[in-house]
């Protein structure tokens, strides 16, 4: 019997005999976008013999390089089109699928590049709404520079502020991960979700609320990536993203109880 497996990522079909595919297994990793996912096997209806339990998976089994990261060979446009319609519409299985040795360059190209357009688009909105107090602002600091100079240099940080507003966010939300113990997979994995999570940027194209359509977007795919590149719970990353918040608090208690006490 043959069966015909399809990925729900880039809806790559291929046909396999059913004894070639291993007993409880229920994931497999597509060879043209390299996406893990899971699939079902013929059961007795079909006349076969249904696997008894399923096979555990080791950590990192299936994993592989995203479709930006395979652009020799599927083309730059049509890389950068699946992995930003994965990481918006497919988190869970992108990250579940998704290489956790491969080094931060790629996922830091992607991240700029992503990133940066939607920064620039922010930007963008920004300057047409308030336009004419951010020329008085920068008339008063950098002197009698036009509106196109100064937004000009605006659009030339870009690049610069989300780079480095990456590695910080990356360095803040590993450590509080490590306090909780879900770092498991490294500082690369870490950095791989908060990369390729700039593609929700993309959203600023939508004019004045696409800034905070992205902005939610961005946190709903960053908690479901580290969730799956760690292989963690999701009581660990939402623990540990509100961390933060739990020492805002306790230090504003610490300030006002004292206060209240002394009336």
């Amino acid at each position: 019997m043959i069966v015909e497996i399809t990925c729900p990522n880039c809806n790559f079909t291929k046909k396999v005999p059913r004894e070639k595919i291993p007993q409880g297994v229920r994931w497999a990793t597509c060879p043209r976008c390299k996406q893990r996912f899971e699939f079902s096997v013929p059961g007795p209806e079909s006349g076969f013999e249904e696997p008894q339990g399923e096979k555990s998976v080791p950590p990192g089994a299936g994993r592989g390089p995203s479709p930006w990261e395979m652009r020799s060979e599927l083309g730059t446009g049509r890389a950068i089109v699946q992995t930003m319609r994965a990481v918006l519409f497919s988190p869970t299985s992108f990250f579940r699928g998704l290489e956790t040795g491969g080094g931060i360059k790629e996922p830091l190209a992607f991240g700029l590049l992503t990133g940066s357009l939607g920064t620039m688009l922010e930007v963008f909105w920004q300057f047409l709404i308030k336009g004419g107090s951010l020329a008085a602002v920068g008339q008063g600091l950098f002197g009698p520079l036009s509106m196109s100079v100064i937004f000009v240099i605006a659009m030339v940080l870009c690049p610069l502020f989300v780079a480095i507003a990456m590695f910080v966010a990356s360095a803040i939300v590993h450590v509080l991960l490590l306090i909780v113990r879900g770092g498991r997979n490294g500082f690369g994995a870490t950095f791989s979700v908060v990369a390729y999570s700039q593609a929700a940027q993309v959203w600023s194209f939508i004019p004045f609320i696409g800034g905070f359509i992205g902005g939610i977007w961005l946190i709903v795919v960053q908690i479901i990536g580290l969730r799956e590149i760690h292989e963690i719970s999701y009581l660990r990353v939402i623990l540990a993203l509100l961390i933060p918040l739990a020492f805002v608090i306790a230090v504003f208690i610490a300030m006002i109880v004292p206060l209240i006490i002394l009336r």
